[in-house]
Parts: C-alpha cells; sequence; structure tokens
C-alpha cells in the first residue's frame, strides 16, 4: 500500500507520516469495530467480557505503530529493495536470537547448528539484496 499512496496520493513535501496515520487508523478502527462486535454477540449470549487482554492488545499495537513509522523513514531513506528487507528480516532475526538465548528454546547440538546456518543464511541474503541494489 505504501507504494501505491507514495506513487498516486503522495505529494512532494509530504512525509510518510501521513500515511502512518491513515494505516494506523484503518487499523484501529477495525480492530475496534471487531472488538465492539465480540461484545454485543458476548452480550447477547450473556457472557462476560474479559477486558484484561484488551491493554496488552493496545500496547503492542503501538509499539508495531512506532516500527512501521521507523521502517517507513528507512525506506524513504534507504530505498525499497534496502529497507523492506532488513526491517523484515530484521525483526525475525531478533525473536530467533531471544528466543534462542533467553528462553532456550532450542535444544541440543544438530538443532543449534541449524539454527545457526539458517541466520547465516538470513544475514547472506539481507547483504547480498543491500549490495545488488
Amino acid at each position: 500500500p505504501f507504494d501505491i499512496w507514495n506513487d498516486s496520493v503522495r505529494l512532494p513535501d509530504q512525509a510518510p507520516l501521513t500515511f502512518v496515520y491513515s494505516q494506523c487508523l484503518g487499523v484501529y478502527g477495525a480492530s475496534s469495530l471487531l472488538y465492539i462486535v465480540y461484545g454485543i454477540g458476548a452480550r447477547l449470549r450473556r457472557q462476560r467480557v474479559r477486558h484484561s487482554p484488551v491493554r496488552p492488545a493496545y500496547l503492542s499495537g503501538f509499539m508495531w505503530a512506532v516500527g512501521l513509522t521507523g521502517m517507513l523513514f528507512a525506506i524513504e531513506d534507504l530505498g525499497m529493495s534496502e529497507a523492506y528487507v532488513i526491517c523484515a528480516i530484521g525483526p525475525v532475526m531478533v525473536s530467533a536470537l531471544i528466543s534462542a538465548v533467553v528462553f532456550k528454546e532450542i535444544q541440543g547440538w544438530e538443532n543449534g547448528r541449524d539454527f545457526c546456518i539458517a541466520l547465516a543464511l538470513q544475514s547472506t541474503g539481507v547483504c547480498l539484496l543491500a549490495a545488488g541494489s
């Protein structure tokens, strides 16, 4: 959607933040509508609606919006081919390292070796894409 907006709607002096606002407003509106429909359905079935899971969802939505903002500024400065790959693969690599180091989800020597090979392949792919652009 960013490329379509960038090519057809965006004015030359507009910052990517205008796209972030519309994108985040759409996600917030859609998720709020789904939550309202869920609440109405629960009321009709006389079930209790638990509100405690909503707080972490809003926090994660805020974190996603901050990440989206950073990604769009990176695409603006670096270009789509470099920034998108870094923004798409980087979080996957960080979460994989956290799961392996902090939570120790990778057990055994063979699994650790395969995990390191996979991370090396991902890093190589990102570097080759960045070098080729």
